[in-house]
């Protein structure tokens, strides 16, 4: 049986991404012009097994910007473990060998610390 689809203006499209997974490196924080701007990289792993039925674990690193002020950044760590929710961006620009290039981003709209890394609720502890 064929699907119909509603093409009514009711409907609105949708860019959300929702992850959980592992901050990559210290978030870092510049200015542009007036605004703040965080950035840092989130690694989301699946284990899928392989026409041998080994499994094999397959790591996806994500870009990460979050456009707002707040001091939330210097709360989380390289190994923590997040909730990220955005919307996926492509941006196109051309390399030092201008060769043109596209890089995709997410741009934070929500964020939730899940599980701090070992080291960080050790050093927690440890206080």
């Amino acid at each position: 049986m064929p699907q119909s689809f509603s093409v009514s203006a009711a409907r609105s499209d949708l860019n959300k991404i929702q992850l959980i997974g592992r901050i990559g490196a210290d978030p870092t924080r510049t200015e542009v012009g007036d605004r703040h701007v965080t950035k840092y990289t989130v690694a989301t792993s699946e284990t899928r097994p392989d026409k041998e039925g080994n499994l094999i674990k397959r790591t996806q690193w994500h870009r990460i910007v979050y456009w707002q002020a707040g001091d939330w950044f210097n709360k989380v760590k390289k190994g923590d473990q997040v909730y990220v929710e955005g919307t996926l961006r492509y941006n196109d620009y051309i390399d030092k060998d201008n060769i043109p290039r596209t890089k995709a981003e997410i741009n934070q709209t929500s964020f939730r610390l899940l599980n701090p890394s070992r080291s960080q609720a050790q050093d927690e502890d440890d206080e």
